[in-house]
This record gives structure tokens, C-alpha cells and sequence, in this order.
């Protein structure tokens, strides 16, 4: 369950920063305390439903957009790394070895390509 709570945290992060939004400013929005939005973003906290909905509602999102973890902007300046290799471990988890493999090599033929 923890990935989860790690996973919709890190979105929150994420989106937060694309928004341009502190931690502060987002507790302000959505009338949350700012530590209360910290510990969301580092899946520490076990959110409630309501709070989930505050917090959509104050990085002016709809459920859809949020919870579409396979958009990545990766045009934002404030590209969260970590957020991303998340996103790619949470799709790689529940594939095969050989898959995994496969795909290992596709990013590697790609990446020495470009050298």
C-alpha cells in the first residue's frame, strides 16, 4: 500500500512544482497545513479522500488529469527526476524478466545512438 501513498505524493510534488506553488502556497489553496503537504509528498502521510480532493481542487486539476500518471511534461523546467524514474518503476514492476530485458535494451540501443 505504501507505493501508493508514494506515488500520488510524488504526483503532488510534481505538479505543484510545474504550478510553480510551494509547499506553503498549496496548504493555503487547498486549507491544509504545509507540513500536511510535505508529509503527503514524501507518502508518509496516509491521505484521506477529502484531503486528496482539497488538493486536486487547489493545483486546478480534475480527477482524470491527476490521477493520468502516464503524462509526463517534460518540457517543465522544473523536470522532478525522481518523479519520473518513479513513474518508470511503478511500469516496470509488474512485467516480466524478459520484458524488462527487452525494454533495457531498447533504451540502451537508443541512448548509444545518440552519442
Amino acid at each position: 500500500m505504501g507505493n501508493l501513498r508514494k506515488l500520488v505524493g510524488e504526483r503532488v510534488r510534481m505538479i505543484r512544482k510545474q504550478r510553480g506553488f510551494s509547499q506553503e502556497k498549496l496548504g493555503e489553496l487547498a486549507q491544509l497545513k504545509n507540513s500536511y503537504i510535505g508529509d503527503v509528498e514524501r507518502g508518509t502521510r496516509n491521505i484521506s479522500l477529502d484531503s486528496l480532493d482539497k488538493i486536486i481542487a487547489a493545483l486546478d486539476m480534475d480527477l482524470g488529469a491527476f490521477f493520468n500518471f502516464n503524462e509526463i511534461d517534460v518540457t517543465s523546467n522544473d523536470f522532478d527526476k525522481t518523479a519520473v524514474l518513479e513513474v518508470h518503476k511503478q511500469f516496470l514492476e509488474d512485467r516480466s524478466v524478459d520484458e524488462i530485458k527487452l525494454i533495457h535494451k531498447i533504451s540502451r540501443d537508443i541512448l548509444l545512438t545518440k552519442k
